[in-house]
């Protein structure tokens, strides 16, 4: 449980998503034919509302981590449903793991955990169009930026026009590359102490499974 005496940004999501929203040059995005997507269930919540506030599209891009064969709680790599991955390379050369590991990994997750959850939630469609579109992805924070990555990493390939990521807090360094690796980020509070992204929110609760349903049943009934 974290220290009552952390440094509190946020009383909640809604608190957090208001001044997100009030930091973002939302009329940009209104006039631009952009597609909102979340790459997390945590995210799903931040990523449905600010579709809502642009009246725009909402997409879902899902992702599984790679963790190492010697160590199940640490993630080497994050693979997202369009085969995209992208690799801590560092933690990979000190593991000594093959790239053969992962790209076979990168497959099994797609077989045995995201496919199962497109069926699930998106009843096995296939991603709208990114194809020529603005692309603002959105998530309720940063922690190693391997979901992040990965999910620009997506959209690229699926030849996003532009791609651009907002989050309430994020690392500082993390942000700083990202800025390098998208045309913008929108990121209220950068630490170069971060913690990890509950720190910061004094209500910070699980999604519940109702909510994420309900946000997958107005994608499908847009």
């Amino acid at each position: 449980m974290h220290s009552t005496r952390r440094k509190i940004l946020f009383e909640n999501r809604d608190d957090a998503l208001q001044k997100l929203l009030s930091n973002m040059p939302l009329s940009f995005f209104e006039r631009q034919d952009c597609i909102v997507v979340g790459i997390s269930f945590e995210g799903i919540y931040f990523a449905y509302r600010l579709a809502q506030t642009l009246k725009a599209p909402l997409a879902f891009l899902f992702t599984s981590p790679i963790l190492a064969p010697n160590n199940l709680e640490c993630e080497i790599a994050m693979a997202t449903e369009t085969h995209d991955v992208v690799i801590n390379e560092p933690l990979v050369r000190s593991f000594g793991i093959s790239l053969d590991y992962i790209y076979g990994e990168v497959q099994r997750q797609y077989e045995d955990k995201m496919l199962p959850l497109i069926y699930q939630y998106r009843k096995g469609n296939p991603l709208i169009s990114f194809k020529g579109k603005r692309v603002l992805i959105v998530d309720e924070g940063i922690d190693s930026g391997l979901t992040a990555f990965s999910a620009i990493k997506s959209v690229v390939t699926l030849q996003a026009k532009t791609v651009h990521f907002a989050c309430p807090v994020a690392p500082y360094d993390v942000a700083e590359i990202m800025e390098e690796a998208t045309d913008g980020i929108f990121c209220l509070y950068k630490s170069k102490d971060f913690v990890d992204i509950g720190y910061y929110y004094r209500d910070y609760p699980p999604i519940e499974t109702t909510t994420i349903e309900e946000v997958f049943n107005k994608i499908q009934g847009e």
